[in-house]
């Protein structure tokens, strides 16, 4: 049955507006314990989720790209925590909204039935066809996840060296072959203009209104 959520658009946010977001879920929860009597996530474990988020952000920022990784791995712990909480506001709340917004999570503005997280994508095709320098990749459909978009990364020559999503957008290092992309919707991908004799590297993932799936591993072929 359909019925009202949390909105679970914090997965798109940037550091900043994503640690605002944490904080005033921080507040919304932990200082509202006549209502939320027994969050998932004890108060203290999520104090320090938050704190060694603020840290990894501001290392990044002063540091780099040394320091990507330690970002990324404290934005998705926090972002786990985050998902936990919203199942469980969403289960006190039984469709309230106002005790949705009391949580510090936003309500949906209308009755729907949530969309939830996609997983990577762990089998697509690929064939070249009677025309030069043309491969055409097949993702498989993803069922019962909302509306899903897919997308194609190629890398020429080589692998690439430490390939990430970073909301939606990828990320190389500095050094990393050239890359193709196709970000159209449908689940067939077409790239032509590629050189005969050389291998490429495909990867896929795919986004819905809530999340976007972790890029796949590599498959390779040659182009003719």
């Amino acid at each position: 049955m359909s019925r009202q959520f949390s909105k679970l658009e914090f997965r798109r946010y940037g550091a900043p507006r994503l640690l605002e977001f944490a904080n005033q879920v921080y507040s919304g929860i932990y200082e509202n314990t006549a209502v939320f009597a027994s969050p998932v996530v004890p108060r203290e474990e999520y104090e320090v989720v938050m704190q060694k988020f603020e840290k990894a952000y501001a290392n990044y920022k002063s540091l780099g790209f040394t320091r990507k990784q330690d970002f990324l791995d404290a934005r998705n712990k926090l972002l786990n925590y985050l998902d936990s909480l919203a199942e469980y506001v969403d289960s006190v709340a039984k469709g309230n909204a106002s005790t949705i917004a009391l949580s510090g999570f936003e309500p949906s503005k209308e009755t729907y039935q949530r969309a939830t997280p996609l997983d990577k994508i762990e089998n697509f095709v690929f064939k070249r066809t009677s025309v030069s320098g043309q491969i055409i990749v097949d993702i498989p459909v993803i069922s019962n996840k909302g509306t899903v978009n897919y997308a194609c990364i190629c890398s020429e020559g080589e692998p690439l060296s430490n390939p990430m999503l970073f909301n939606g957008q990828l990320m190389v290092a500095p050094g990393d072959p050239a890359v193709r992309q196709d970000f159209n919707k449908s689940r067939r991908k077409v790239f032509n203009g590629l050189t005969p004799g050389v291998v490429y590297y495909f990867y896929v993932f795919a986004t819905n209104t809530v999340s976007v799936s972790p890029l796949s591993d590599a498959k390779s072929v040659m182009a003719a």
